[in-house]
């Protein structure tokens, strides 16, 4: 049996935003120089050997990333636009204290099911899981048997793995608030089908 493909997802942050707790959405924001830092820690102690290296399309903090674990294993970031971060409409640049001020039913309810609020101009997340698990199909497809790094923003990283672990949208949901800096993980198969 041939050796699988394996997907490395690693977390493009945080951003100041990030470290102020706001809500960063889609916005493109730097690394924060701690997030530099740990990001090149956590790439030089990967044990694998990385085969291509995707980011979020121009996410500022996705293009750093990537380019830390592309120099790390010599090889070119390719884009993949379609991995881009949730889009938060007008939450974006938020605080959560902010937000539970203005918006005092609706934020607490997408903060316990993202599925089932989309915040005024921001992308609903079933949308999003389906954006997102085209990209992997698209990128799985085309590094069959290979390590594939993907440098992601936090909800976008955690909708990858619930779709690589073929979890449903309400389970990808209850995870969007979770964040982990590294996941490793074998890909089976993406079968995501949007409702």
């Amino acid at each position: 049996m041939g050796m699988g493909t394996r997907v490395l997802l690693i977390e493009a942050g945080p951003t100041q935003w990030d470290a102020e707790g706001r809500i960063t959405g889609s916005m493109s924001l730097p690394l924060t120089a701690e997030a530099i830092d740990s990001v090149t820690h956590l790439v030089d102690s990967l044990g694998e050997n990385v085969g291509s290296v995707y980011r979020a399309g121009a996410n500022e903090a996705c293009v750093a990333a990537a380019k830390l674990i592309g120099k790390r294993f010599n090889l070119r970031p390719r884009d993949a636009a379609d991995l881009e971060e949730v889009n938060m409409g007008l939450w974006e640049g938020l605080t959560r204290e902010e937000l539970k001020m203005r918006f005092p039913t609706v934020f607490p309810q997408w903060e316990a099911n993202p599925l089932g609020v989309t915040p005024p101009d921001g992308e609903p997340v079933v949308e999003a899981i389906g954006r997102i698990s085209g990209a992997l199909s698209r990128i799985f497809k085309r590094n069959r048997g290979v390590t594939v790094a993907l440098a992601l923003r936090p909800m976008a990283l955690q909708i990858v793995s619930g779709l690589v672990l073929g979890l449903p949208p309400e389970k990808i949901g209850g995870n969007l608030h979770q964040r982990q800096s590294l996941a490793s993980m074998d890909v089976e198969s993406i079968t995501f089908k949007a409702a």
